[in-house]
């Protein structure tokens, strides 16, 4: 989503280019243009460095914002979004005339964990243009987060009827809709109706298994939807480690019953999870993970259970049956905050850096100050 949206505000490099154009070598000039050809060749970081340069050279107000957003965008693609929302920041400051650069900041704010300035950003925009549907979009993802189901509803019917062909507005939609009604069937028509206007966008299908999986616990369809979403995206989809876990589980469940029932049992799932805690607190920890085993198959629905068989496999030094096991619990709860920290720490444990700063820059989004010291760690580390 944040490529295409970003893409929506990127402005055009020979436009902006010729704002520059007949002023002959002023200050700055020669620095930016540089910066645009190394752009354009790929070259992120010295194009970066040159924009710097420029922008402390530019002494015009327009110029120098201009020059500030696009720094912005070359430090989101780097993946620094907390600094592309600084450098966006001073762009707006310095010019209102520069159309996008509130927008880029409200987004970059958004995926930088910090929601209420985001929230800000994107009202701005809202004021000088209510029909903007990336900002209602952004809108309606920061009321999910805060759990205002109905705030968040209201938002993205808006971004729907602006953009009726965006699957990523319905799919955020269904969603919104399904934790304010409690209705899985309208959450499961929608989604279907997703999936058959555009069968390559896999999230609907990934969100009708887990709908499946952990609102009507019918595994076998749960199954079905888990399998079709690996089968478009691969390994390299965003939940594919969570769609592979649950089908593991599903079938797990299948082969120790002889079927997938849709029957569970709450109250022997507590009891369980129950045992497994005294066994974890007396270190344990094998014999606890065979309890919360025992939890998850008596109510799969049961978050807490796989949280807990993640730290206990965590105290045993199993990093990546943690990350397993706390991304079943984020498949029930994407917003589950200790999960994803835990899912972070293991993998900086394991010294996959990449895999631990995506984690914990979805964590930022949810708990922004675990997040910033889980990033800060990482980068240390690093």
């Amino acid at each position: 989503m944040k490529n295409k949206k970003t893409m929506i505000i990127t402005a055009s490099v020979c436009l902006i280019l010729a704002m520059f154009v007949g002023c002959g070598e002023r200050s700055g000039e020669k620095e930016y243009n540089k910066a645009v050809e190394a752009w354009k060749d790929g070259d992120l970081v010295r194009a970066r460095t040159l924009l710097e340069k420029s922008i402390r050279k530019t002494s015009g107000n327009e110029k120098k914002s201009v020059a500030l957003n696009q720094l912005g965008l070359i430090l989101w693609k780097l993946g620094e979004a907390d600094a592309a929302a600084n450098a966006f920041s001073k762009s707006c400051n310095l010019t209102e005339s520069l159309t996008g650069a509130n927008l880029n900041m409200g987004i970059a704010l958004f995926h930088a964990g910090r929601s209420n300035e985001a929230e800000v950003a994107m009202n701005n925009v809202l004021g000088d243009n209510p029909k903007n549907q990336t900002a209602r979009a952004i809108l309606g993802m920061i009321e999910m987060q805060k759990r205002n189901w109905a705030g968040a509803s209201k938002e993205l019917i808006t971004t729907v009827n602006l953009n009726p062909r965006s699957p990523e507005g319905q799919n955020a939609l269904a969603l919104a809709e399904l934790h304010q009604n409690q209705n899985s069937d309208t959450a499961i028509k929608r989604l279907k109706q997703i999936v058959a206007a555009y069968p390559t966008y896999a999230p609907a299908a990934y969100n009708l298994g887990v709908v499946y999986d952990l609102w009507l616990h019918n595994y076998s369809a749960a199954r079905s939807w888990y399998q079709q979403y690996l089968k478009m995206t691969g390994t390299a989809g965003s939940h594919a480690d969570q769609a592979s876990n649950a089908i593991e589980r599903i079938s797990t469940q299948g082969s120790s019953t002889g079927t997938t029932s849709t029957q569970t049992n709450p109250d022997v799932a507590t009891r369980f999870m129950t045992e497994g805690a005294r066994l974890h607190a007396a270190k344990k920890y094998a014999d606890a993970v065979a309890q919360y085993q025992k939890a998850t198959q008596a109510d799969p629905s049961q978050k807490n259970a796989f949280y807990n068989m993640g730290l206990a496999y965590y105290a045993e030094g199993k990093y990546t049956d943690c990350i397993k096991s706390c991304n079943s619990a984020l498949a029930i709860d994407t917003q589950f905050s200790d999960a994803r920290y835990m899912s972070s720490l293991s993998y900086f444990q394991l010294k996959k850096w990449d895999d631990a700063k995506r984690e914990a820059k979805a964590l930022a989004q949810v708990d922004a100050k675990r997040g910033g010291e889980m990033l800060k760690h990482i980068s240390n580390a690093r």
